[in-house]
């Protein structure tokens, strides 16, 4: 069986192998099936960064925001900058297929969600929540991250779990909502630290 498996737990209920989810919907839908592979990005990868990031910061995020905060975005986001970050305090992953770069996730620190983008063809596929899944993955000392989310990103974030802190905001002509996802409360003695 290909796309359905039987579970252990209860012989006669069948469930979805997630794996080959895309499998079921892609002659339905048109779209092909997911296969990409999650790795870490190194310097060499920054033309490849930005390649992905500009149209997308173009069409979904700069409309939203004054002309001095999307030409800052577009600079924050150029070749040169992607490769600072890259030898800087970030960490960045990237999803491939047989097209090509399909998506990026990077943390700045240990616990800012900096950068989560996925390619146009790749929209709609599940590829940010694998994504994510990578990153959380890779970073399992975390008990929380936060993110600036765009306004076209915001309903995928709350999906994702994360909480706005307040509304939206314009800083330097950027419009985001500062949201955050606590995954494990912490403790000091007996007080709840948030």
């Amino acid at each position: 069986m290909h796309c359905f498996q039987k579970t252990r737990e209860r012989q006669s209920i069948l469930s979805l192998d997630h794996s080959c989810v895309n499998c079921l919907f892609s002659s339905l839908c048109g779209k092909p099936r997911l296969s990409y592979q999650i790795r870490p990005a190194t310097a060499a990868d920054h033309t490849a960064i930005s390649a992905l990031l500009l149209p997308l910061v173009d069409k979904f995020i700069a409309p939203d925001c004054t002309p001095e905060g999307s030409a800052l975005l577009r600079e924050s986001m150029q070749p040169e900058a992607i490769l600072a970050y890259l030898h800087a305090d970030y960490r960045y992953w990237l999803a491939e297929d047989n097209q090509g770069l399909g998506g990026v996730i990077a943390v700045k620190g240990q616990n800012h969600l900096y950068h989560l983008f996925v390619a146009e063809r790749a929209q709609g596929q599940g590829l940010a929540r694998k994504l994510w899944a990578s990153l959380l993955a890779n970073c399992p000392e975390q008990d929380e991250f936060t993110v600036n989310a765009s306004l076209y990103a915001l309903p995928m974030y709350q999906h994702l779990g994360f909480v706005a802190e307040q509304g939206q905001r314009e800083r330097m002509g950027i419009v985001d909502v500062p949201m955050r996802l606590i995954l494990r409360p912490r403790y000091a003695g007996d007080q709840l630290l948030i």
